[in-house]
C-alpha cells in the first residue's frame, strides 16, 4: 500500500514540474537573423555646371557672362520700344505699306524678279529694293500674313535693310541713316551704348559679327540686327523689323 502511495506522489510531482516549465517561444525557429532588403537609394539631381559663351572678342563691348553657349541672353528691347528711323529724307516706320513708300518718294528699283503685282504666297516673303530721287537705296521685305495669295502692293512691309554704303551717289546728303541715334558712322561701342547689350550675337567670320536686339522673347523676328566689322569698329549694315 505504501509502495502504491509513493508511486502516485512521484507521478504527481513529475506532472507539476512539467506544467510549470515555460515553453520557449522561439523553439523550432532558426536563430539566424534574416536581413531585410533596404530601400534603394533615390537618384539625386546633379547640377551640371552652366555652359557660358566663350567668345573672346565681344567682352570688349559688353559683359558676356550673361550669355549661354549659343550666345543668347535674357535681354530685350521691350514691347514699348519705338523705332525712330530717318533715311533718304524720309521718316520710315515699320511695319508700313507699299502705298506709304510711294507717298514718301520711293519707287521699286527696276528688276525682272518683281514688280508691284508680283504674287506672294501665304506665309511667304519677298525681298525688293526701293530707290528715291537721290539714288538712295533701301531693301524692304514684304510678308503675306493673310490666308490667301496677295500681290506685293497689298502686303505689309515688315523689314528694312540698310547697308553702310547705302547711297548709289557718294555725295548724297540723304545717304545717312539714323535709327534711334545709330548712324552709318557709329562705332560698335555707340551701338551698345544706345541700345544696350544685345539679346544674341553671332560670329560670321574672323572679324564679322551680327548683334540681335529682340523686342520680346516671344517673337525673335522683331527687332534690330546690326552687322559689324570688329577689325574696323564699324557698322556694315543694319536691319529693323516688326512682324
Amino acid at each position: 500500500m505504501k509502495k502504491i502511495l509513493s508511486l502516485i506522489l512521484c507521478c504527481a510531482f513529475v506532472l507539476s514540474f512539467c506544467a510549470c516549465e515555460k515553453m520557449d517561444p522561439n523553439y523550432g525557429k532558426s536563430s539566424q537573423k534574416v536581413e531585410t532588403k533596404q530601400d534603394e537609394a533615390q537618384p539625386q539631381t546633379v547640377s551640371l555646371p552652366e555652359i557660358k559663351s566663350d567668345d573672346e572678342v565681344m567682352p570688349t563691348y559688353f559683359d558676356i557672362s550673361l550669355y549661354d553657349e549659343e550666345n543668347y541672353a535674357d535681354i530685350y528691347l521691350g514691347k514699348d520700344f519705338e523705332y525712330k528711323i530717318t533715311y533718304g529724307g524720309s521718316n520710315i516706320t515699320v511695319p508700313t505699306s507699299y502705298k506709304n513708300m510711294i507717298k514718301d518718294g520711293w519707287h521699286l528699283a527696276e528688276s525682272d524678279a518683281y514688280n508691284e503685282d508680283s504674287q506672294i504666297l501665304v506665309g511667304k516673303s519677298l525681298t525688293v529694293d526701293f530707290v528715291n530721287d537721290y539714288n538712295d537705296v533701301i531693301t524692304a521685305v514684304f510678308y503675306n500674313e493673310s490666308k490667301a495669295s496677295l500681290t506685293l502692293k497689298k502686303c505689309p512691309i515688315v523689314k528694312f535693310i540698310v547697308a553702310e554704303n547705302c547711297s548709289l551717289v557718294s555725295n548724297s546728303a540723304y545717304g545717312v541713316f539714323w535709327l534711334n541715334g545709330i548712324s552709318n558712322d557709329s562705332a560698335i561701342t555707340d551701338v551698345v551704348e544706345l541700345l544696350g547689350s544685345p539679346s544674341h550675337f553671332y560670329r560670321v567670320s574672323e572679324d564679322k559679327y551680327y548683334l540681335d536686339f529682340f523686342i520680346t522673347e516671344s517673337d525673335r523676328r522683331s527687332g534690330i540686327t546690326v552687322y559689324v566689322d570688329t577689325a574696323n569698329d564699324q557698322i556694315d549694315s543694319i536691319e529693323f523689323s516688326y512682324y
